[in-house]
């Protein structure tokens, strides 16, 4: 088991990439003993990322959105495992980050060509991120998307739209790394990485490998400066927009009267008024194209 190539497959990607998964696997993995596994239900990937530390497994690849990948790493942190990832979800924040192909056939291919890099994780509450976590409004939204069974950019603007004329703002009593404000903000991510998904960049000079979170706070976001955020943030310039506050911390510590939700990498969790997010220096080792020279 120790030289299998374990795969995790989230079933929702459908037949038809199923297939053009296992027929590049036949393709370039040939010399190389391989087990595919598909998920049944929401978390089953965690417990066959488990079963599979168990076994011995060395390389492990996750097939599927940024919250397959997140399930996985629940289990893989601090692990001497190499995680790969086969990007088949609709936001892919991640791999765009990494440089890791889009396409199964190629990000398959990465898996013989790559190399393995050390990266910072992420944690809210317990739960490892890889890309982001956040309160407030996105948070909001990660929940109720967490009730529909659709996906994709289009669903989540849906989603944003109808949730921002009820979404109340809370006041947030903030620590980063030992200093304490209280703000309010609609919206408040931190990330440990670029990219937000769908090619959207929230932390613009984030690294994966600095042991640095960054924390974005936007106090109000309406129809005018709505509008600029979206454009900065695809054009990877919200560093330099005017109603985003930009932080750099290792360990930060928020508190609110209305904070039911937090979200990592997308999915959301309960909340009780707490979220404590801290940084965790070197806790994965992830396969990536052999030219990036830093994340």
């Amino acid at each position: 088991m120790a030289d299998t190539i374990y795969f995790i497959v989230n079933a929702r990607i459908g037949e038809q990439k199923i297939e053009s998964l296992k027929q590049s696997v036949a393709l370039y993995l040939k010399q190389r003993p391989v087990e595919i596994h598909i998920t049944t239900y929401g978390g089953h990937g965690r417990l066959l990322a488990k079963e599979a530390i168990q076994k011995g497994c060395r390389i492990l690849v996750a097939v599927g959105g940024d919250g397959t990948v997140n399930e996985v790493i629940q289990e893989v942190a601090k692990t001497t495992i190499t995680l790969a990832i086969i990007p088949t979800g609709s936001g892919n924040g991640l791999a765009r980050h990494c440089s890791i192909p889009l396409t199964i056939e190629d990000a398959v291919k990465l898996i013989s060509e790559g190399k393995a890099v050390t990266i910072d994780l992420g944690k809210a509450n317990g739960v490892y991120f890889i890309s982001n976590a956040g309160v407030g409004f996105d948070a909001w939204v990660c929940n109720t998307i967490k009730q529909t069974k659709s996906r994709g950019l289009k669903m989540y603007i849906r989603q944003v739209i109808r949730n921002y004329f009820s979404y109340i703002s809370d006041t947030y009593v903030i620590e980063t790394d030992g200093k304490t404000m209280t703000k309010k903000a609609f919206f408040l991510n931190v990330a440990n990485g670029k990219e937000f998904g769908y090619g959207f960049q929230i932390a613009p000079k984030a690294t994966l490998q600095d042991g640095y979170l960054v924390m974005i706070l936007v106090e109000k976001i309406n129809i005018l400066n709505g509008l600029s955020f979206v454009i900065d943030g695809w054009r990877k310039r919200l560093i330099y927009n005017k109603h985003c506050l930009y932080i750099r911390a290792k360990k930060i510590t928020i508190k609110g009267n209305r904070l039911q939700y937090f979200q990592t990498d997308g999915d959301a969790h309960d909340c009780d008024g707490n979220c404590l997010i801290e940084v965790i220096p070197n806790a994965l080792k992830m396969l990536v194209p052999k030219h990036i020279k830093d994340l």
